[in-house]
């Protein structure tokens, strides 16, 4: 059951609680309700009402679980009838399985006898006829010699008659032998020259292995150096900006501080202009003054009056002050002493700094200069380097002399014989072990769609499919590309490849180089496949959206996809200009599980896609013994195409009046319609799957089931009584198209939606 399906349980289940609780509550109301005295009339009335409505809602859906009950019981009646008739038609279809097979069997060994016998006369005959030609001339002209003498030398003729006849048996026989013994020859020539071919083709693999793998550790040295290289670049650049930033810093400090000690010289150059000039002759000044002092301290003692007292100390006033004058002064001249001597030694630091600035800015400049020199070189390498090739392995490929030569691939006979030897071979090569329904529908979806969608549980063959499908039609594993998807891919770029504008090269991707491989002339005429495994890892509207697109618009024209931007010189030699063409030999085909780590397609990819959805077993069969053959061309294979287009168009129009006139409206009251898009896959899919032993109801039953029937799955507002209406009326529709066979996929797909929808209503 679906997370949509629990959650819709989890929502009916409490719905039906929520009723539950609601009629306890109308039943039994709270004690502490009842008791008190504020409740109203009104709300009496509003109680009694909700519960009126709760039981009905409660009556309702009993009803509606009765009724399902009901219709449970009818449908598993149905299903165990339909199941025991189901076993019938099983056990049936087994019964002309096994005989269509010993019939078939008996067919291909009868044809291979026949095949050996005329292979044995066409060299008889292409061996023997020239002689035996040249013989019987000789033969007639001596009969005609022998005619002529016959009367006279009758019984002499005869015996040269005999003795030649004998000679030319005997010369016959010798020659029969010389050309045999010379097809030997021949041979053991041919398996000698086939077998050194074989040698000579494993080397060279071998040796393009190893350039390879020595191509690509090159590439990640030139990586590795080149990041160290830059890394280290990076770092001494960035150092000497710091050490440039820090010299940078330094000198606008000392450049402040020199402007600070401009200002304060200035300054003290005006205290000491004001205070009467130099502290030196402010010192002798105060020697003098003192001297005077002593003197006149002498002169008082030796003259004592009052007036010369009075003077006296006037004059030591005036001592004093100028003592404490000479002070300050003296304090003054200390602390300008000691302002000269650090601005001196600020000084000498600024030359110091400055002189370290020029020698770093000049050190800078080389540096600069050679980043400048060896980025230039590195480019001028790395132009020429990206200029040689800038498509690397696809321009290997074109020196590769083994995908230049054009191959010839072989003639298959019918459809029909083509699906039942592929489906044997790869029984036989790999025990899968594959329906004839599911080979012929991926057949058909050849003929059909360039994109094939393939669905299922894992462990189904999703990815075996394809690849042992193209190795048996195609002759090898070179025909096969598995790309893996990544859950972070998200544009085209994830996809095809990008262009790497520092090593002037594209980087291609295994998806590219698969593209490519196809267009040379060894692969042009040979179908191929590429298959994104776990296509929906990642959303393939995002990094496929591209490839859609292109898909879409080559259907009338030819395709290419868009690599670069810009012009550029020595490209590959199958470019057109700037674009890769898209192979028309190439499918893709994706598989596809749904999960919680996969996201889902959108209707438009499902809508351009061949979608089909293989079993979760597979039943073993007996293989039947098949001659190796050679591979088998694409020209061939849509030769093929054509003639059952041509040769069974009108089931295509029959399926296209279903749909238009017996289908379309039945759907349409459900949101699900077509355009013509579908109809005209359906005129390549249907004639092939009806070549290919299949039957029209076989075909258009897949078709419904896939693109339009699909739509109906987790639709928003179906229930599930339309969709077993739905059910009957296309089985009803359906008679008009196939009185015999009825759309089984179509109709299980229906009822099983029906079911899950009712599924929300069980007990």
């Amino acid at each position: 059951m679906s997370a949509r399906n629990k959650n819709r349980d989890a929502d009916d289940m409490a719905k039906l609680e929520d009723v539950e609780r609601g009629l306890a509550a109308a039943e039994a109301p709270p004690a502490d309700l009842l008791a008190e005295a504020e409740v109203e009339d009104l709300a009496r009335n509003d109680e009694a009402n909700s519960a009126t409505r709760l039981r009905n809602l409660w009556i309702s859906v009993k009803n509606h679980e009765e009724a399902w009950k009901r219709a449970r019981i009818r449908a598993e009646a149905a299903q165990k009838a339909t199941d025991e008739e189901g076993a019938k038609l099983a056990k049936r279809e087994q019964l002309l399985t096994e005989r269509e097979e010993l019939a078939a069997a008996m067919d291909a060994e009868v044809a291979q006898k026949e095949a050996d016998l005329e292979k044995a006369r066409l060299l008889a005959r292409e061996g023997f006829a020239d002689e035996h030609r040249g013989v019987l001339d000789n033969l007639r002209r001596r009969h005609a010699d022998l005619l002529e003498q016959v009367a006279t030398l009758e019984e002499r003729a005869h015996t040269e008659a005999q003795k030649v006849l004998a000679e030319a048996r005997t010369q016959a026989r010798h020659i029969r032998e010389e050309a045999q013994h010379a097809l030997h020859d021949q041979l053991d020539a041919v398996s000698v020259e086939r077998a050194k071919l074989h040698t000579q083709e494993s080397a060279l693999a071998e040796r393009e292995a190893r350039l390879e793998a020595a191509t690509q550790l090159a590439e990640a040295k030139q990586a590795m150096l080149t990041q160290q290289v830059q890394r280290r670049i990076d770092m001494e650049v960035a150092s000497v900006r710091e050490e440039l930033a820090s010299a940078q810093d330094r000198y606008e400090l000392e450049q402040r501080r020199r402007e600070s000690i401009e200002r304060e010289r200035t300054e003290l150059r005006t205290e000491l202009a004001r205070y009467g000039g130099d502290p030196r002759s402010a010192n002798a000044r105060i020697d003098e003054l003192v001297a005077d002092n002593q003197r006149m301290r002498d002169d008082l003692s030796r003259r004592p009056p009052a007036s010369q007292v009075d003077e006296l100390r006037s004059r030591a006033a005036r001592a004093e002050e100028a003592q404490a004058e000479a002070e300050v002064l003296r304090r003054e001249r200390d602390q300008l002493d000691r302002q000269l001597r650090y601005q001196l030694i600020n000084v000498g630091e600024l030359e110091v700094l400055r002189d370290q600035r020029d020698a770093l800015a000049a050190q800078n400049e080389t540096l600069r200069q050679s980043i400048k020199q060896q980025r230039a070189a590195w480019e001028e390498l790395q132009a020429k380097a990206g200029s040689d090739d800038p498509f690397p392995a696809c321009s290997t490929y074109d020196r590769d002399p083994g995908l230049q030569e054009s191959r010839f691939w072989r003639q298959p006979g019918t459809l029909s014989e083509l699906a039942g030897e592929l489906r044997h071979r790869m029984a036989d090569s790999a025990d899968f072990y594959f329906t004839e329904t599911d080979v012929r529908l991926f057949l058909a979806g050849l003929a059909s769609n360039r994109l094939h969608l393939l669905q299922g549980i894992s462990g189904t063959g999703k990815t075996s499919l394809p690849r042992e499908f193209f190795k048996a039609l195609s002759g090898g594993d070179d025909a096969v590309e598995i790309v893996e998807v990544q859950a972070g891919w998200r544009d085209k770029d994830d996809l095809f490849g990008y262009y790497n504008a520092f090593e002037k090269r594209f980087a291609e991707s295994e998806f590219t180089k698969a593209l490519y491989r196809a267009l040379l002339p060894a692969n042009d005429d040979r179908p191929m496949v590429i298959v994104l495994d776990e296509m929906n890892l990642a959303h393939p509207e995002q990094y496929f959206g591209t490839m859609l697109s292109v898909l879409e618009n080559s259907i009338d024209q030819p395709g290419y996809l868009d690599l670069l931007t810009s012009p550029m010189a020595n490209l590959p030699q199958m470019f057109d200009g700037n674009r890769l063409p898209l192979p028309p030999n190439v499918w893709f085909v994706g598989t596809a599980n749904h999960d919680e780590t996969t996201v889902a397609f959108a209707d438009k990819t499902y809508d351009r896609a061949h979608v089909q959805e293989l079993p979760a077993r597979h039943q073993p069969f007996q293989i039947a013994g098949r001659a190796e053959t050679d591979p088998v061309s694409f020209s061939a294979l849509t030769n093929l195409f054509d003639e059952a287009a041509d040769a069974h168009g009108y089931v295509a129009d029959s399926a296209k009046t279903l749909l238009n006139k017996g289908l379309r409206d039945l759907l349409a009251t459900f949101g699900v319609g077509w355009g013509n898009r579908l109809e005209r896959q359906l005129d390549r899919f249907l004639p092939v799957v009806v070549e290919a032993g299949g039957t029209p109801t076989e075909a258009l039953d897949h078709v419904v089931a896939t693109k339009l029937v699909r739509k109906l799955e987790d639709r928003f507002g179906v229930q599930p009584d339309s969709l077993d209406r739905l059910a009957d009326s296309i089985e009803q529709a359906w008679r008009k198209f196939d009185e015999v066979d009825s759309p089984t996929r179509t109709i299980d797909k229906i009822r099983k939606e029906a079911e899950r929808l009712r599924g929300g209503f069980s007990s």
